[in-house]
């Protein structure tokens, strides 16, 4: 098949992400295409047979009327342009806005679109404009996938409801050829992944795990963002930073998932947590904060990980010392998080998206 991806851009994240796995698996048996908004460099690797395509060069600095009209008449013009050079037969979009142009184009080409919606909505307030014209194009849309029941039961109250589809997002397949053979820890580190920005909540963990008793575990955080040099103040001013690694962005993440005997995950809101599904795919004994949505989509508390409610650090905390004092439960629940995860590999994930695929194009034909 002729398949062509759209998205803003392809810099680190969890939908450039997912397009990069989908794209790469696909390559070798379909010809694929990539077409970003925004010209990019791929952050995460992309397979040489796919064909990458932009429509701007940069993203505009400043906004006027004029200029976003512009923006949009060229972005209109490049998308039509490349869509009918790859003689596309479907079109999978990713985020929001970028669903919204897309459709109308593809509508405009004759060519079927898939919608793919990453964000909590629920949370994540729109614009009251962006909002009508978003629940107005879904309808128009061939399908929507959407990666939890919480977003599925969002959609439906917007478009049919035979239209919307849950595939969680794949585990990428760089992951699991560097997973470790063996579930013998190597270091006594709790792992936190993910971008210093509002709604991660890492100073719940930073306070957390300033109330354990002192010892010899440390504390590694993954990421980068507007919050970070704030959080490094709070670990200085709660006497804990020497214990506790800011590391930023790692595209080697599987070595820190391969040493860490546990990680810890503290968001407020999610769309789909993929550093917790790494985790646990790595067999890392988890505890997350049940938010909206996700975390209780694959944590089974007790089970495979623990589930705490948002933002309290006492309850964090205490199961975070059940962990570091219980070898044994930590075996337990990396077990269980390695049988859990088998479902979240890219083969399975794969065909789920092309079950999708095939169902809106044969009904286009």
């Amino acid at each position: 098949m002729k398949i062509t991806f759209i998205i803003f851009g392809l810099n680190t994240g969890g939908a450039e992400r997912a397009v990069t796995g989908l794209a790469n698996y696909w390559a070798a048996d379909h010809k694929v295409s990539v077409i970003t908004l925004v010209k990019s460099t791929p952050f995460y690797p992309l397979d040489t047979r796919i064909n990458l395509y932009h429509c701007l060069d940069a993203p505009k600095s400043e906004t006027t009327v004029i200029q976003s009209l512009k923006d949009v008449g060229k972005r209109t013009k490049m998308l039509t342009h490349w869509l009918k050079k790859e003689q596309t037969e479907v079109v999978i979009s990713f985020m929001t806005k970028t669903n919204i142009n897309t459709l109308w184009i593809a509508k405009w080409v004759g060519i079927p679109c898939i919608g793919s919606e990453r964000a909590n909505h629920e949370i994540n307030k729109l614009p009251k404009f962006h909002e009508y014209l978003r629940n107005f194009s879904y309808k128009h849309l061939n399908a929507l996938v959407v990666q939890t029941q919480g977003n599925h039961n969002y959609y439906d109250k917007i478009m049919p409801k035979h239209k919307i589809n849950i595939i969680p997002n794949a585990v990428a397949p760089v992951l699991k050829e560097n997973r470790k053979d063996t579930l013998i820890e190597t270091e006594k580190i709790i792992l936190n992944v993910g971008a210093f920005r509002n709604g991660k909540a890492q100073d719940v963990l930073i306070r957390a795990f300033a109330q354990l008793p002192t010892s010899n575990w440390r504390l590694v955080f993954l990421g980068h963002g507007p919050n970070l040099e704030k959080f490094k103040v709070l670990a200085q001013q709660l006497g804990v930073a020497d214990r506790i690694s800011f590391e930023g962005a790692q595209k080697d993440v599987a070595s820190y998932y391969n040493k860490a005997a546990m990680f810890v995950f503290t968001s407020e809101h999610e769309g789909f947590p993929n550093a917790l599904l790494e985790a646990l795919y790595f067999g890392v004994p988890s505890i997350s904060t049940n938010c909206p949505h996700g975390p209780s989509d694959m944590i089974t508390d007790g089970e495979n990980g623990y589930l705490v409610p948002v933002g309290d650090v006492e309850t964090l905390a205490m199961k975070m010392q059940v962990l570091m004092e219980q070898p044994e439960l930590r075996e337990k629940f990396s077990q269980a998080a390695l049988a859990s995860t088998k479902k979240y590999e890219m083969a399975p994930i794969a065909e789920q998206w092309m079950q999708v695929i095939t169902s809106v194009t044969s009904q286009t034909k």
